[in-house]
């Protein structure tokens, strides 16, 4: 049941039309050779007695002394005196419909020759021992025909007629394999175009929590995809408009709030009162560090940024190097040839950068290493510090959650950075994983899709 589960739509579909096709061709084959051998063993029969009946017929009209001769030269292949009579009393016969087919047949027909009556015996191959010299004959009956004139002449007639050949022994299965083949090809690919515009939903429905902004679907094709691709693109201008509607007000809202506090900092400058104005300018620069960090962490769940490919590599050697040139304790580790990445370059320098700066100031230092992984890129993040309890590593990701409890914004910062980062992987389809280290420390895994 779970393999069955975790078939795609199309496969179940296949796998559907594979067993009605193969049930009702093997039923139909069955049907087909059973009416088929009937029909066949009643033409035999039929056409057994006739010929019977004509040599019968001839033979009659000559004299008693000529029959014999007359009787010999209407021998045929499947049709022959046999060399001596046999009572059809002695040998076991099979009373079935074909033997009293044709022994009604020729006794019907010798009715209107007075004083000739006909005995018909009906065996199989396999039950008679009289056919040895027909052993290459496929398998079928094997008919004995005594024929009694007037004047106590007696005649045995031989005949073998081999049963119709199995279709499976026949070229025609060949002919309803390629048929099934055929169909089954022609149903895979009307299959592939039904089920496509739903991988595209469903791939569009993937793509839209990384860009809002993506093409809308075709409205195309049949009616009931028409009507969900309609409501998707009507879903997804919704939260565009949601979303833009959000950034103008988050822009509405960041000008007038630097406004604000860059007019407390000018009267803040106006006091005459030193302690005063530099406990107010402490203030004041706390606020302005606080809008802008929320500015920021609110601009991460809707990057205007659009994607592009870019060497990632390139990106995060770019980073380490800066820092270094800070004098950041800071150290880069890559081997490899350079590795393509589509993303938003400015936010992915962002996150590493929130990162790093965590590493540097809780913990002395940062190791940044980056690796390709199939069809992703891992950017890993290590320190020396003292990590991060377990029962706080996913705490630390919600948003102001500081491990440091004080109120300083120096030490403890305003619990965002982390946040920031892991919206930053989350908008591209990625993960972010914190683990202590078995020697202390702490590391940050991130895995981000190279498409995307």
């Amino acid at each position: 049941m779970n393999i069955w589960q975790s078939l795609t739509l199309k496969v179940r579909t296949i796998l559907i039309l594979c067993s009605v096709f193969i049930l009702s061709q093997m039923i139909t084959l069955i049907l087909f050779e059973h009416n088929r051998d009937n029909v066949v063993l009643s033409t035999e029969a039929t056409d057994l007695a006739d010929r019977i009946i004509g040599i019968v017929d001839l033979a009659y009209a000559f004299p008693p002394q000529d029959r014999q001769q007359i009787l010999a030269a209407a021998e045929t292949q499947f049709l022959a005196l046999f060399p001596d009579v046999i009572s059809t009393d002695e040998v076991a016969c099979q009373q079935n419909h074909f033997s009293e087919q044709i022994s009604t047949k020729l006794n019907l027909a010798f009715l209107k020759l007075q004083g000739i009556d006909a005995q018909v015996c009906v065996r199989r191959f396999e039950n008679t021992p009289l056919l040895d010299r027909r052993t290459t004959l496929r398998p079928g009956f094997d008919v004995l025909i005594q024929i009694d004139f007037a004047n106590n002449q007696k005649i045995t007639f031989h005949s073998v007629l081999p049963e119709s050949q199995s279709l499976l022994q026949d070229s025609v299965i060949f002919y309803i394999l390629l048929e099934g083949i055929v169909a089954l090809l022609l149903a895979w690919y009307l299959i592939q175009k039904t089920v496509e515009p739903i991988e595209e939903l469903a791939n569009a429905a993937n793509r839209i929590g990384l860009d809002i902004n993506n093409p809308p679907l075709d409205e195309g094709g049949a009616k009931e995809i028409s009507m969900a691709a309609k409501a998707f693109n009507t879903m997804q201008e919704r939260l565009a408009n949601l979303l833009h509607s959000q950034s103008e007000m988050l822009a509405a809202i960041s000008h007038d709030l630097r406004s604000a506090v860059t007019r407390l900092q000018l009267r803040a400058d106006l006091l005459e009162n030193n302690h005063e104005r530099e406990g107010m300018l402490k203030v004041v620069t706390d606020m302005r560090q606080m809008i802008q960090s929320v500015l920021d962490f609110l601009r991460g769940q809707n990057p205007d940024e659009p994607m592009r490919v870019v060497n990632i590599s390139a990106l995060v050697e770019s980073l380490v190097t800066d820092l270094a040139e800070e004098g950041r304790p800071v150290s880069y580790q890559y081997e490899g040839n350079s590795i393509n990445l589509t993303c938003r370059p400015t936010e992915i320098r962002r996150c590493l950068q929130n990162i790093m700066d965590n590493a540097i100031k809780y913990a002395d230092g940062a190791k940044l290493s980056i690796n390709r992984e199939n069809n992703e890129v891992q950017i890993v993040v290590e320190d020396q510090g003292m990590g991060i309890p377990e029962n706080q590593l996913q705490s630390v990701l919600r948003p102001f959650y500081r491990l440091e409890q004080s109120r300083n914004h120096d030490t403890g910062g305003i619990g965002l950075g982390l946040s920031i980062a892991e919206n930053i992987v989350k908008s591209h389809g990625g993960t972010l994983k914190l683990s202590n280290l078995a020697d202390g420390g702490l590391r940050v895994n991130i895995l981000l899709p190279l498409n995307g």
